[in-house]
């Protein structure tokens, strides 16, 4: 499926036959202004239509006097640049903006040559309501003979005004304009910001302006391959060391869109080419591929990164590290863990600051760990953001430009006193059917809201006994009334908690859906995991997992919290595990070094809640599914066994316990199931391990005489000891929390499906 080539002129043609015979049109923005201004005609551009600047209904130009110029040279570097309208005073134009949000704004300058009037000396600032897009631009210092811009605006009101200001006596001049609608769920509110690493909030209150957005290791893509008209150029021009690339390519077919990106976040074609480690002629193979571009100092930056695996021929080979400037924005990047499988896209969004430089570098590298030695990226946009005084050139606010702007706090001011009145009036009526609503109901309705799942997302009552098919699309419901299965979410407190699902709080995603770190109105953090209608789990399973999991309680294994059924959904609330997984603690970068015992200490955990379930699922398991083998397996492929038992990590580390441990790890990597031992055996080694360790001062390489250990462990003979408490809480009780709830019961067969996970 994959080949690794360089682009190539059959590359390019096969683009060009691709577009021929194929578009998008998922998206229609309801507001679309493409605007010729100074055209007396309509101009057609990269396959879309703009209309004269005077023959829009829902278009004004207030203000100033202006002139037309044009040219009829061929030298003019595209249709769009042929005309422009040239202010000699203060002018702006207004857009009615039917819906509100995110819109592009794109503005065309070229300076048209042997006119009447000096274009190129004009001086050009640009403002709208809040922000400034431009100040005081040249061409004259500009290296170029013509420019585009493209912002990134919410707008918030009826309409959108750009104004064009004109300084020191000379004019200004606009070639094009556009103010096209954004998809709602393009740009986020938050992302990641770096250095220091901490959450960025309030993206959606300033303004954007694209510097960069590249086609990595692909060619040149325009508004025609696009269904929001942006351009993405090929990467070639900002490779630090270009023989260190090798470009990568497949079908844009074979890309697998899913509701998290759709070809609105990036064309196929981005996600179908990348570029990968090549042969850079140095002796370190594990270089970095970086790219290097010229930054404004003192701006912070939207780094948008694009990933596609269609390199790889199997899961969980290709494991890289990802850094935005020195920092480290992503380390051992699993990219086939996080999508699923193989041609899945990724993207994941970043701030960067600029810090007074004025270089921004990304670079990925590969993962010293991983089995394969290479890394890749497919795509990137990188945006500046506004700075405090609202503007995107320089430090001047709009009102120090612009003194005659309308000041939003005294529109507000002047509509606040009418509609106050009203406003109290109404909420008056409000409150008092409330108040009737509430006694009404205060005597029929519970205290909890616990209603009955829907098997099949309907809104009917049915009884547990009432089934039918789910082809038929009829309705059957399985009662969840019980107090005893957590707490039921509304899908707006769902909503609330996750930022509306936000990709910032992404947590992971498996077979059965994505799960995200929420934050319940009550500041308690919970992972929330939403269901994937695509998945073989349905409803039923999903009813039968709250059944299960409400039962399950250990110290070792999450807790469920609620559920969610509403419009269909099938969300599960857990506890959110805030020192992170077993793995982050073994594996983890950034980590205090650990000693022998706190490592054991640390398996032992997980070997409980591993226990714990294999003794609630006996018998409906075969042995050699309850033993620790997968476990073992993956530690072995990461490298983690080799991590915990390098004894220059672990310092000094008794020689009886070491062997214990590495050869209970040995035999659960037996080829054959039925050679690994059970949980059981496992736990009880790690934790005759752990008692090695606390008595090898007293020890000179014991025996295990034990029955129920793993065989072939020479070791001198031990002292008896009670292996009913628990090692990690010394001084507890005989009785143990694996003990708790071990009751025997089907619905944990649903634990262990793997269709549907």
């Amino acid at each position: 499926m994959v080949k690794i080539k360089l682009v190539s002129l059959s590359m390019v043609l096969s683009i060009a036959l691709f577009l021929c015979i194929g578009s998008y049109a998922s998206f229609t923005p309801v507001d679309n202004y493409l605007i010729a201004c100074g055209s007396s005609q309509n101009i057609t551009f990269q396959g879309r239509t703009f209309v004269p600047d005077t023959q829009h209904s829902l278009l004004s130009l207030d203000g100033g006097s202006s002139v037309v110029v044009s040219s009829k040279a061929t030298t003019v570097p595209s249709p769009i640049y042929q005309s422009a309208r040239v202010f000699t005073s203060v002018a702006s134009y207004k857009f009615e903006i039917k819906e509100e949000g995110r819109h592009w704004v794109r503005l065309y300058f070229y300076p048209i040559p042997k006119s009447e009037r000096n274009l190129a000396s004009s001086s050009i600032t640009v403002v709208t309501d809040e922000f400034v897009l431009l100040n005081k631009f040249s061409f004259t210092n500009y290296n170029g003979s013509f420019m585009f811009k493209e912002y990134a605006i919410n707008i918030t009101s009826d309409s959108l005004t750009l104004t064009f200001i004109p300084s020191n006596g000379s004019v200004l001049f606009v070639n094009a304009i556009e103010v096209v609608s954004v998809p709602d769920e393009l740009l986020p509110d938050q992302a990641l910001a770096l250095n220091p690493s901490s959450p960025f909030s309030g993206i959606s209150k300033l303004a954007l302006e694209t510097v960069y957005r590249l086609n990595v290791g692909g060619p040149l893509l325009t508004s025609q391959n696009d269904t929001l008209g942006r351009t993405w150029e090929n990467d070639m021009n900002y490779l630090h060391v270009n023989s260190s690339a090798v470009n990568i390519s497949a079908n844009p077919g074979s890309i697998k869109y899913h509701p998290g990106v759709t070809p609105e976040t990036a064309p196929n074609w981005v996600y179908a080419t990348a570029d990968a480690m090549g042969d850079p002629n140095v002796p370190n193979v594990n270089f970095n591929l970086t790219w290097v571009f010229s930054v404004e100092p003192n701006f912070q930056y939207f780094v948008r990164v694009h990933f596609c695996d269609i390199m790889s021929k199997a899961l969980n080979n290709l494991v890289f590290n990802l850094y935005i400037n020195s920092d480290n924005a992503l380390g051992s990047f699993d990219l086939s863990t996080i999508t699923g499988d193989l041609g899945v896209p990724y993207y994941k969004d970043f701030i960067a600051n600029s810090a007074g430089s004025a270089t921004l570098t990304v670079s990925v590298g590969p993962d010293q760990m991983a089995d394969l030695t290479n890394a890749t990226m497919n795509g990137l946009e990188i945006m500046k953001l506004s700075n405090q005084d609202g503007s995107l050139d320089g430090t001047s606010s709009v009102e120090s430009l612009f003194p005659n702007a309308p000041s939003k706090k005294n529109n507000i001011a002047i509509i606040v006193g009418p509609v106050l009145g009203a406003v109290v009036g109404l909420a008056l009526l409000v409150l008092c059917y409330c108040c009737f609503v509430a006694r009404r109901s205060k005597t029929t309705q519970p205290a909890h809201p616990w209603l009955p799942l829907p098997l099949y997302g309907n809104s009917q009552t049915m009884t547990k006994g009432s089934t039918t098919s789910q082809k038929s699309g009829t309705a059957s419901f399985i009662s969840l009334a019980s107090s005893s299965l957590g707490r039921l979410f509304t899908f707006q407190e769902i909503l609330d908690a996750t930022n509306k699902f936000d990709e910032n709080l992404l947590l992971g995603v498996g077979g059965f859906g994505r799960v995200y770190k929420g934050t319940l109105e009550d500041g308690l953090k919970v992972a929330v995991k939403r269901g994937n209608p695509r998945s073989e789990q349905g409803l039923a399973e999903f009813r039968t997992e709250i059944e299960m999991l409400s039962k399950l309680r250990h110290r070792h294994l999450v807790s469920l919290i609620g559920y969610c059924d509403e419009r269909s959904e099938m969300i599960l609330v857990y506890e959110y595990m805030a020192n992170g997984p077993l793995r982050s603690h073994l594996y983890g970068t950034n980590l205090p070094p650990l000693s022998w015992k706190q490592r054991l200490d640390i398996c032992i955990g997980a070997a409980r809640g591993l226990h714990y379930l294999h003794t609630a699922l006996n018998p409906v398991l075969p042995r050699e599914q309850v033993n620790i083998a997968e476990w073992a397996m993956t530690w072995q492929k990461k490298g983690m066994l080799d991590h915990i038992m390098d004894p220059n990590l672990v310092g000094k580390v008794n020689p009886a316990s070491l062997k214990k441990f590495g050869e209970t790890a040995e035999k659960c990597l037996a080829e054959y199931g039925v050679d690994r031992p059970s949980m059981g055996d496992v736990l009880w080694n790690l934790e005759y391990a752990l008692q090695l360790e606390e008595t090898s001062s007293a020890l000179m390489e014991p025996e295990d005489n034990s029955t129920n250990h793993i065989p072939t462990i020479q070791l001198t003979p031990l002292e008896p000891f009670d292996n009913s408490v628990s090692m990690i809480d010394v001084g507890n009780s005989g009785t143990d929390d694996d003990a708790e709830d071990a009751a025997t019961s089907a619905v944990f067969s649903q634990l262990v499906n793997p269709r549907g996970r």
